[in-house]
């Protein structure tokens, strides 16, 4: 796979069920949760997404094989989501996204990863995000969650 092969696009609600498969499956394994999509589950997801506003959803598609490779999520001055596709990590998605959060918010982002998402925290340490707050997410949103820690949060900001 080359970064090449990947188009940017605006959020159509065709792709949906593949956004929120890969969102899945990335965000179980940065933490390291039992891969699954049970069909509940994923219903749940997909109407949570589409509650979403999808003039800030972006995603990534491989023009190879037509896959979600990608998905940010950019509301005015927070990047409330950004997920990269287990199998495209490592060839510069991320960065690619994050580079574009950035101009488009000429003012600055704030963003919240999990304690427990190491890779995330090196990731936007590494981008010029520094951290400004601890705390816990809510449970309501996060029935993944088992206890208290698994919601340890980190708030971080970038400003130009």
């Amino acid at each position: 796979m080359s970064i090449n092969d990947v188009e940017i696009v605006e959020y159509r609600p065709e792709y949906g069920l593949e956004v929120v498969k890969m969102w899945r499956q990335s965000f179980q394994r940065a933490m390291n949760l039992p891969e699954q999509n049970r069909s509940d589950e994923l219903h749940h997801q997909l109407d949570y997404f589409c509650s979403i506003n999808p003039d800030g959803i972006q995603v990534a598609i491989d023009c190879s094989s037509s896959a979600i490779a990608a998905l940010m999520v950019l509301v005015p001055g927070e990047l409330d989501h950004l997920y990269v596709g287990v199998e495209y990590q490592g060839f510069g998605l991320g960065s690619r996204f994050v580079q574009e959060a950035k101009r488009l918010s000429p003012l600055g982002i704030e963003l919240f990863t999990f304690q427990k998402n190491t890779r995330a925290q090196r990731f936007y340490l590494s981008r010029g995000f520094v951290e400004i707050e601890r705390g816990f997410a809510d449970l309501g949103t996060n029935p993944w969650a088992s206890s208290k820690e698994d919601l340890a949060d980190i708030k971080y900001r970038w400003q130009p």
